[in-house]
């Protein structure tokens, strides 16, 4: 392959756990994290959260291969009814009689832009879980437009999404964060917007899909209660996002008028550009949602058939534009996570609620018909990557307690005192708040600029990734099976920190 070469691109970089880093992040960031002190203090600290919701992955798909977490090489991972481990996923089509995961190659074929979606409605991914049991991510394979694909098992390595792995490298990563609902991305961004898609139906809902049968919902969005408590609040997303408009989701804000807070804040569009012009002259809100654009553009989402790398530019420009004000960026805390699984393999069995429990199991009689007649739990979901990063959680740590989308709504609460009363107890007392996720008491005290090394431009990891997918023949499965493993290595984790 002519151009653009991916040895040529890392420029011999060092391709062990830990061997990239962030060296070729923009100048200004690099001076950001240089310059910022360690912090030794409390919650109290943190006064802009900066929330970014990527698109269908799942965290064995891109991080299943990376030291120290629960990947791979897993020893808990569960057994499946055939006595052999979850990663042997029952294939009645393969001569072995099982597919295991296997690399989706960058380097030889065009797995930078797999042509799959995720699996439809509420009945898929309840179908994948199969109770708990885990077993049927290649029995009940992905269908996309009549087309059947079996890439789900597929998996990238440090190689295919470099950036990815230095952020890991460089910052915290969640190995135990899950998706809220057994289910697509709309009802998943309804529990980050609300902490409830509304099972019992008493609101217009429940939403069960991508669709929106019922109309907007007169449930409270968290901004709203946000907008109460004198909280301020911007969401960023653009006329190509990849997010339905709140005023799809809420009654509340498909009434709003021009000039009302609802309205400039949520429903008047907000670019990234104005992102980075907020954070300059020192106006951030206190809570920003900031959505990618929709895939094939530079600053886009990873959702099938988008890019890694135009994902990893997007997150590249947040973090540019957070350094373009170092005294922003030292009281900032970024999380970005995945919507939904996207149909993509992970071993993990999401924690469900018992039948019957209030607010996570549908009730409404009838089933409505986007059910396809499955009353099962409405989550958790499968586990997908969460990436945190600020100057309190640097140095490629690891944080396992259990959360999901809503475990954002939580640190809001923790930080603002802004309760959510939409969230059911059992996740409450299911998942976590993401404060174990930072490190006030116990800061990583290393010159950060020791620990940087060098991570490829993602502008050029976009152009490489596009001469990939055009030139290189489309990945399929592997005949020749073999169990992968993870980078040599282990990290830190993270403990519950106390109260702040």
């Amino acid at each position: 392959m002519d151009g653009l070469t991916r040895r040529r691109l890392l420029g011999g970089a060092a391709a062990a756990a830990g061997g990239l880093g962030l060296g070729l992040l923009p100048l200004s960031m690099q001076k950001a994290l240089a310059a910022t002190p360690e912090k030794t203090g409390s919650l109290a600290d943190v006064k802009h959260v900066v929330f970014i919701p990527q698109e269908n992955r799942t965290f064995d798909h891109y991080f299943g291969t990376l030291s120290g977490v629960r990947g791979f090489d897993d020893p808990t991972a569960i057994t499946l009814p055939t006595g052999r481990s979850v990663f042997y996923q029952p294939d009645p089509d393969n001569p072995d009689g099982y597919e295991l995961p296997f690399h989706l190659d960058t380097r030889t074929t065009s797995a930078a832009a797999p042509s799959f979606d995720t699996i439809g409605l509420w009945s898929g991914p309840q179908k994948l879980w199969d109770n708990g049991q885990m077993d049927r991510f290649v029995s009940h394979p992905v269908v996309d437009d009549g087309l059947t694909y079996t890439l789900t098992m597929g998996y990238y390595t440090r190689d295919d999404i470099p950036f990815h792995f230095a952020l890991a490298d460089e910052f915290t990563i969640c190995d135990n964060y899950f998706t809220s609902v057994l289910g697509e991305s709309n009802p998943n961004h309804l529990m980050m917007f609300a902490g409830t898609i509304d099972p019992d139906g008493t609101h217009g809902g429940p939403i069960l899909n991508n669709d929106f049968p019922h109309g907007p919902l007169t449930l409270t969005a968290y901004f709203e209660r946000l907008q109460a408590a004198g909280i301020s609040w911007k969401y960023y997303h653009s006329p190509n996002g990849v997010d339905e408009p709140l005023q799809a989701y809420f009654q509340s804000f498909a009434n709003a008028a021009p000039g009302s807070p609802l309205y400039e804040n949520g429903v008047q569009e907000h670019l990234l550009s104005e992102f980075r012009d907020d954070v300059l002259n020192d106006r951030l809100a206190q809570f920003s949602r900031v959505s990618p654009s929709a895939a094939g553009l530079p600053d886009a989402s990873e959702h099938m058939p988008a890019l890694p790398a135009q994902g990893a530019v997007f997150m590249y420009d947040v973090l540019d534009a957070l350094a373009s004000n170092p005294d922003v960026w030292a009281k900032t805390v970024v999380f970005i996570t995945y919507d939904d699984f996207g149909g993509w393999f992970d071993h993990v069995p999401p924690p469900t609620a018992p039948e019957g429990t209030p607010g996570e199991w549908l009730t409404v009689n009838p089933l409505p018909a986007e059910a396809n007649g499955f009353a099962g739990p409405i989550g958790l979901g499968f586990r997908v990557p969460m990436l945190v990063i600020s100057p309190w959680s640097r140095g490629g740590w690891v944080a396992s307690e259990t959360f999901d989308h809503t475990s954002v709504i939580r640190f809001c609460e923790r930080l603002f005192g802004v309760h959510e009363p939409q969230i059911s107890a059992w996740r409450r007392a299911t998942v976590g708040d993401l404060t174990s996720a930072l490190r006030f008491k116990n800061p990583d005290d290393k010159p950060l600029a020791k620990t940087l090394s060098k991570l490829p431009d993602p502008t050029a990891l976009v152009a490489l990734e596009e001469q990939e997918v055009a030139t290189l023949p489309i990945p399929e499965v592997s005949a020749v099976q073999t169990m992968p493993h993870q980078e040599p290595g282990s990290r830190p984790h993270t403990h519950r920190p106390p109260a702040g």
